[in-house]
């Protein structure tokens, strides 16, 4: 199945603490949400007003609400500016459905869209509507993988403004020109973001400037990771928990000693040790045939943590082979025993079956705040 990946980037107006532009996404195996924001003027403001729209757009349309329902809402709740008439926000919001392999976009007033397909630009076919006296404008397109849509706030185009080069601003047919140039180079597609905005940041050099704000939303296969972690509370289920995890989609993980020798036992294999990945921070991974990673358990997912948290950068080679099969998927599963180690009950060994259920609920977490989807089984 596929699923939309999520890039941004963004920049502050020169001289304001926060950004006055809002991006909100919310993600499950069924579809991917986006909302993009631009608060009208800078700072504080303009950020409590993008973060509201955005925040309620992608919650509401998130949780399937009409559309018109949805715009009817945000706009009866946006003050207007009096002295222009215009709302102190625009708004573009993004439903990619994975099922179905369709992307929904509704534009309220929003600069710069764009849709790839390869390097070719592909036109929308807009349809206008009005809400509560506003304009909308609805688009549907079908996906596939490798296509990309682009997003970005006025202070991209209007980037550069009453220099010389670009006294109009960078101007929208000129980003189309540099994302086509570097899709054609094989730039990655984050890395096109970071470009653009660093791009506004040099044209607005010596100047205000104004708050910018690029996304690109990725359609791809989705990537899955299944992670087992200790053994089944009922021995009787060792077989049933061991195969449910060798039929699992994506790449696979093992975590801990015991599971490890339960999972030889149940397909009658052997684990090898790699001697050479021992080191005074990391046990030794281990190999078996159609597993992608075998790490250590308790010590390996404190190290993890604590560097996911930030508390530690010197961490073992599984600790951090862990972390970049995890932060390479979309959808992370972790199968956990409930059997209590032996080894855990040592009074000279300090860890319980409980720190390891914590260490994985914060995992689960922090990773789920950047936008994975997470689910823990316990056998």
């Amino acid at each position: 199945m596929i699923t939309c990946e999520v890039n941004y980037s963004h920049k502050n107006k020169s001289g304001e603490e926060v950004c006055g532009d809002t991006i909100r996404v919310r993600r499950d195996v069924d579809k991917t949400v986006v909302s993009l924001s631009d608060g009208l003027g800078s700072g504080v403001k303009a950020s409590i007003l993008s973060t509201l729209t955005a925040t309620m757009a992608t919650t509401m349309v998130f949780n399937e609400v009409p559309i018109e329902e949805v715009f009817s809402s945000i706009l009866s709740t946006l003050p207007v500016c009096k002295e222009r008439g215009i709302s102190y926000a625009t708004l573009s919001t993004f439903l990619v459905d994975h099922y179905r392999k369709k992307c929904f976009i509704v534009e309220y007033e929003f600069p710069v869209i764009f849709f790839f397909r390869g390097e070719k630009v592909i036109e929308l076919e807009k349809v206008k509507k009005k809400v509560k006296g506003k304009e909308l404008f609805i688009s549907e397109v079908s996906v596939k993988e490798g296509d990309a849509i682009f997003a970005m706030t006025d202070g991209i185009s209007q980037a550069g403004m009453g220099s010389s080069r670009y006294p109009f601003g960078l101007g929208v047919e000129n980003i189309r020109t540099e994302i086509r140039n570097l899709l054609e180079k094989r730039v990655r597609h984050a890395d096109i973001v970071n470009y653009l905005v660093n791009l506004a940041k040099r044209l607005d050099k010596g100047t205000r400037g104004d708050d910018a704000l690029a996304a690109v939303l990725r359609v791809r296969k989705e990537k899955v990771v299944t992670i087992m972690v200790g053994p089944p509370e009922n021995r009787n289920k060792d077989r049933y928990v061991v195969e449910k995890f060798l039929n699992s989609p994506g790449k696979k993980i093992i975590c801990g000693g015991t599971t490890g020798q339960i999972v030889e036992r149940v397909i009658n294999g052997r684990i090898d040790l790699d001697l050479d990945s021992i080191s005074e921070k990391s046990p030794p991974l281990g190999y078996l045939k159609g597993i992608d990673l075998i790490t250590e358990g308790i010590i390996t997912l404190t190290q993890v943590f604590r560097y996911l948290e930030g508390q530690d950068t010197e961490i073992g080679y599984g600790a951090k082979s862990l972390i970049g099969l995890l932060s390479e998927a979309d959808i992370i599963n972790f199968i956990v025993g409930r059997a209590i180690n032996p080894a855990h009950q040592n009074p000279l060994f300090t860890h319980d079956i409980s720190l390891k259920f914590r260490l994985i609920s914060d995992i689960a977490r922090i990773f789920e705040k950047m936008g994975k989807i997470v689910k823990i089984e316990y056998y």
